[in-house]
């Protein structure tokens, strides 16, 4: 049996891995990481690794969610909120948001994959005060201004109709069709040529609202700060998010 919940520590276990690689690739030695569980003053939950070697600090989180959760007739959903909350979000509109990404070196990304939506970010140490800052700005506050959404539809839309003439793809989503059906995990991550035009800012707001919450956030880090300094900066990025998320149940399927 295939359930929503299943493989939560092994989501963990690839943050943790993840969050290690990006800030450790660039040594030329590893010492043995040493995991620690880490709960900040708010109670947000962490795996960290404090590691000194070079002034990084890497992090990878998820929120139970993901594209399971698109709305029926409307797969994309997910995706298009994936690519839009860095695209200005607070008093910060896309250009500037960007501006201020770029010119500190901060690597902020989001992904929606079947069960999780996720996201990275990656910073120098003396910068992690404004790289958390813009995360939890673009978690919070994501405008959806009307020109930013149409040009990123129309990135998508773009690399659907690529999609179509590539054998990989097609055989990648004919298997989901035959494997699953309409159960949720049948629907393209990324969406179709006839649901992603139907995509409205109101389905990416409900995404927001429904998903990213405090309840199914699991997070790893992996850098250069002391477990004090980063539970403040935990709570300061998470602790204002919805308690509980509102999810719509996946049913269970065999595989």
């Amino acid at each position: 049996m295939i359930r929503f919940s299943i493989g939560a520590q092994r989501l963990a276990s690839g943050l943790i891995a993840g969050a290690v690689l990006l800030t450790l690739a660039a040594t030329p030695s590893h010492a043995a990481a040493k995991i620690q569980r880490l709960v900040s003053p708010g109670g947000i939950e962490a795996w960290f690794v404090q590691d000194a070697t070079v002034p990084l600090i890497a992090m990878e989180y998820a929120f139970g969610g993901g594209a399971a959760q698109d709305p029926a007739g409307k797969s994309g959903v997910g995706n298009m909120v994936a690519s839009l909350l860095d695209e200005g979000s607070g008093d910060l509109d896309s250009k500037t948001f960007h501006e201020r990404l770029e010119r500190r070196a901060i690597e902020l990304s989001f992904s929606s994959t079947r069960d999780y939506f996720r996201g990275s970010l990656r910073m120098l140490k003396d910068n992690k005060d404004e790289a958390f800052d813009l995360l939890q700005m673009a978690l919070t506050s994501p405008h959806f201004d009307t020109a930013d959404v149409e040009r990123i539809r129309a990135q998508v839309l773009s690399g659907l109709r690529r999609d179509t003439t590539n054998p990989t793809s097609l055989a990648s989503r004919k298997f989901l069709e035959v494997a699953f059906g309409d159960h949720p995990y049948g629907r393209q991550g990324n969406g179709t040529l006839d649901s992603v035009p139907k995509i409205e800012v109101a389905d990416m707001k409900d995404y927001v609202r429904r998903v990213i919450a405090k309840d199914s956030l699991r997070i790893a880090v992996v850098g250069d700060v002391d477990a004090d300094t980063l539970g403040k900066l935990l709570d300061k990025t998470f602790g204002g998010l919805p308690a509980k998320a509102s999810l719509t149940p996946v049913a269970e399927v065999e595989a």
